[in-house]
């Protein structure tokens, strides 16, 4: 549904339970990627953004992911799935996209993407976003364990800026990207039940810059490099402020074009003050990785060494732990019907910077937390029939250490959001089913989730859906339709000198509908309608989510 703010996706949980990726990209398109996810990173619905990109195709082949993204491939470098570059054929790009929104209560949004064109070897260019939503929203009351809804309204103002420049240069044989950004964002904090005070925000924000460089020889026997050096800073202007420094390498080289042999290194060196408090922490990797193809059969055998240390909060002393990264893959059937068994850990570091991505309406301590999936198994199997219909399943097992949720927390009379780590068990059965035509595309993915200790997991549901209907007539004409639902979720909330409560956050049905026309090549215009079942949604215990609103737009390209 429509969010006319932006919450990052939560990579919390870090487990292997597959659910949707979502991309840190432009609103605007929608693009799909296969990858190995986090367990429950449903912090905001899952459907799909409010514009289509109808435009963008409307008579045009267009490369929707290096048009948007013009970071493709800089940090999802693989040697097992990218044996060189990708030929890409006599493709034109738009060199500007910019669209317009608005919808009632008052939700502006906006998107502008310049992207000049300078010939093959070298490309540049520059995006700017914005996304707020000014209005009110429902305040949660709680009576007993239960959450209510009395019909108070709060100041629920949140907004969100960002902008961006990016340019790279290729030669024969390699590339180099530089990218670096900006986002600025001011979320309303919501006052617990009876406070009369002003309306206080939470203030942040997010810097990022990076260079990388990248092998893109086509040769399948050539050998390989990836590396890349970043910083990002965080200033929550309250005087927690965060310095980071990232740093990653791949290497490596295929051998008769079978076999595969690589190793990534990767860290994360931060420095952060909290009032007069210093504090130093960091996180390292090695994953070294053997990789054999052949015929109908993938297979993948390494693991991966990762360490923490530093000033962070974490249930036991040790920060050396050694994670599986195996798979099996079987294709049962030609081009029909594919198996697979895979087995994988994590180890994760959550700074300042992190968790504001995640949580806008975090407390404001200077503390950074680690979070670990020990093991996590997985079988399951992927099916195409016919080229249209398709369909997925897979059953999950994961341990988690130190599993990463949020519960509320007050002060002062204004309701926070503070980390909470507990260990779980978790079993997950997760599965899609998908029918698409030129005309007509339906679309239902599932997750069920059992959790050994459902407080390690809070505000996450047992069991949720998405369903996505979409008609086109003749590729101009747009009729889509969204529905999310989820089951109750449990959270937690410990008010100023009292002991933590529990409650129940209800059940909710998220819906939405969108009516895109094509004007042309190079416009279009849409209108929309979410949360039309006018849902008490929580994704944070007691920040609700605005309610029905309508709205429209235009998109323009060049």
């Amino acid at each position: 549904m429509r969010r006319t703010y932006i919450i990052s996706t939560l990579l919390v949980l870090a487990a292997a339970l597959p659910v949707r990726a979502q991309n840190e990209i432009s609103q605007a398109v929608e693009v799909e990627r296969e990858y190995e996810g986090a367990v429950m990173d449903v912090v905001k619905s899952p459907i799909e953004p409010a514009v289509d990109d109808s435009l963008l195709n409307f008579k045009l082949n267009l490369d929707y992911t290096a048009f948007y993204s013009p970071y493709r491939d800089l940090y999802d470098f693989s040697p097992v799935l990218t044996a060189g570059p990708k030929a890409e054929g006599n493709v034109v790009y738009p060199w500007l996209y910019a669209r317009v929104a608005a919808a009632y209560p008052w939700t502006p949004s906006a998107d502008l993407y310049i992207t000049p064109r300078f010939g093959e070897r070298f490309s540049a260019g520059l995006y700017l976003n914005h996304d707020s939503y000014w209005g009110q929203v429902p305040q949660a009351v709680y009576a007993g364990s239960v959450m209510t809804y009395p019909g108070h309204k709060v100041n629920g103002d949140r907004m969100k800026n960002r902008g961006g420049l990016f340019m790279g240069y290729r030669w024969t044989r390699g590339e180099v990207n530089l990218d670096a950004s900006y986002t600025g964002s001011r979320y309303a904090l919501t006052p617990v039940d009876g406070y009369s005070g002003a309306t206080l925000y939470n203030q942040f924000e997010h810097l990022k810059a990076s260079l990388r460089v990248r092998s893109t020889n086509p040769d399948p026997n050539s050998f390989y490099y990836n590396a890349a050096l970043g910083y990002r800073y965080f200033n929550d202007r309250h005087g927690v402020l965060e310095h980071l420094v990232d740093a990653d390498a791949s290497f490596g080289a295929t051998i008769k074009g079978v076999h595969r042999l690589y190793v990534t290194f990767g860290g994360t060196f931060t420095g952060a003050t909290a009032g007069n408090a210093f504090s130093s922490r960091g996180i390292w990797t090695v994953s070294p990785v053997y990789t054999w193809e052949r015929d109908r059969w993938r297979i993948r055998a390494g693991l991966t060494l990762s360490s923490v240390y530093g000033d962070c909060i974490r249930k036991d002393g040790g920060g050396f732990l050694v994670y599986p990264d195996a798979s099996v893959s079987f294709e049962a059937a030609r081009n029909a019907l594919w198996l697979y068994l895979k087995t994988s850990g994590d180890n994760n570091l959550y700074t300042r910077y992190d968790l504001f991505a995640l949580n806008p309406w975090m407390e404001d301590s200077g503390r950074a937390y680690q979070s670990a999936v020990p093991v996590s198994a997985e079988f399951g199997l992927n099916g195409l029939v016919r080229d249209r219909f398709s369909y997925s399943l897979g059953i999950n097992y994961s341990m988690l250490s130190n599993s990463l949720s949020f519960m509320a927390t007050s002060f002062n009379g204004l309701w926070y959001q503070e980390a909470n780590l507990a260990d779980s068990h978790v079993f997950g059965i997760a599965g899609m089913l998908k029918w698409q035509s030129p005309s007509f595309m339906a679309k239902a993915e599932f997750n069920y989730r059992g959790f050994s200790n459902p407080d390690a997991v809070l505000m996450t549901p047992a069991f949720d859906v998405d369903a996505v209907l979409e008609y086109n007539l003749r590729r101009r004409l747009f009729i889509r339709a969204d529905c999310y639902f989820r089951t109750s979720t449990t959270g937690w909330s410990a008010a100023s000198s009292a002991p933590v409560s529990v409650c129940r956050v209800p059940a909710f049905v998220d819906v939405g509908l969108r009516i895109s026309y094509a004007v042309n090549t190079r416009l279009m215009v849409f209108v929309e309608g979410n949360n039309l079942a006018n849902s008490k949604i929580q994704y944070f215990l007691n920040y609700v989510e605005p309610g029905i609103n309508f709205g429209a737009g235009v998109c323009f390209k060049l």
